[in-house]
């Protein structure tokens, strides 16, 4: 057989685009394999410092998950509260427990003890691939132990209120470690990582090219997370959530879309409730809406809380509550 003979600048143009072809495959993978990186890399920030507060004091904490990490935490004893009502504020993505200080301020006026921590991979907590939520509900766990062990015997009132992946957390400890709290606020929570990813990708790229750079961003990740993609479906785990559910939400959202948050809403058990945010994006929304938020939080708890017309606790058990965080803390 004859072989073809190719022109000379027939072959040159084969050249180039052969390697331009091999560059941008090249830069392409070594792009998606940096922004899976980002996605799961360990915050840098240290949270070492207690703020000083207008209302009350803070106690540092430090809590130990069951697969050995160690988290930082803060503590609020409220003068208001029994000694078992307690709350659990679980911050977002790359974001960390100053954020919550503004829910903390409103709980603990309204009786209830504050627990606030950092999840593994940010603030002072020890470092560890962020999961978005799914290895975060082991954290949440330590929380809520930690909780019931200043009450062992008694029963205890407690309450997650997440935002985001703080949100998505909740969930997943609620499905897969039985934690079983009294009621659950969800901000802003994610319904799978797939169609955020996707939602946020849009914000980005033209929706025609979100596939193409979402599956491959998928693909690296998950190996990151040594997870599935599938695993990280937070509306799917909120099905076995049985306790009451109060879904927050803004109907600007970008990241998470009207459609998203019902479909999460018709996938949680009944009782629940779901309010929207005119006009708030993902963002806190208690400083979107200080109003909106209060009326809809406070009617939720004064619905669903158990414990909402229990009798003050003495000054000696708030003593005896502080003097078990001392001893946590410096054991």
């Amino acid at each position: 057989m004859i072989g073809i003979k190719w022109p000379p600048v027939a072959k040159k143009a084969g050249k180039v685009l052969f390697f331009t072809i091999c560059g941008f495959t090249g830069a392409f993978s070594v792009s998606t394999v940096i922004a899976a990186w980002i996605m799961v890399r360990p915050s840098g920030k240290d949270y070492d410092c207690i703020p000083s507060i207008s209302y009350g004091k803070l106690e540092p904490l430090r809590l130990t998950t069951s697969d050995g990490l160690q988290l930082h935490a803060w503590v609020q004893l409220s003068r208001k509260a029994t000694s078992n009502r307690w709350v659990l504020l679980l911050h977002g993505y790359r974001s960390d427990r100053d954020i919550l200080q503004t829910r903390r301020r409103f709980f603990i006026r309204r009786g209830y003890h504050t627990l606030l921590l950092h999840f593994r991979g940010h603030g002072s907590s020890d470092s560890a691939r962020i999961s978005y939520g799914y290895n975060e509900r082991k954290d949440v766990k330590a929380g809520i132990d930690f909780i019931r062990s200043l009450h062992p015997g008694q029963p205890v009132e407690i309450g997650i209120d997440g935002i985001s992946m703080g949100a998505a957390a909740a969930a997943y400890a609620v499905a897969y470690e039985s934690i079983n709290p009294d009621w659950v606020i969800l901000e802003s929570c994610y319904d799978n990582i797939r169609r955020a990813l996707m939602n946020r990708l849009e914000l980005h790229f033209f929706s025609l090219f979100v596939p193409l750079i979402a599956w491959p961003l998928e693909f690296v990740a998950q190996h990151l997370f040594r997870l599935r993609v599938e695993d990280l479906d937070a509306a799917k785990a909120l099905e076995k959530i049985r306790c009451p559910v109060l879904l927050l939400a803004g109907d600007s959202e970008k990241v998470l879309k009207t459609a998203d948050v019902e479909y999460i809403y018709g996938c949680i058990p009944e009782p629940k409730r779901l309010v929207f945010f005119p006009g708030a994006a993902h963002e806190d929304l208690l400083i979107h809406d200080p109003r909106r938020f209060v009326k809809a939080v406070g009617g939720f708890l004064r619905d669903f809380s158990p414990m909402q017309s229990a009798p003050t606790e003495t000054a000696a058990s708030r003593f005896e509550i502080a003097e078990k965080i001392v001893e946590q803390t410096e054991s």
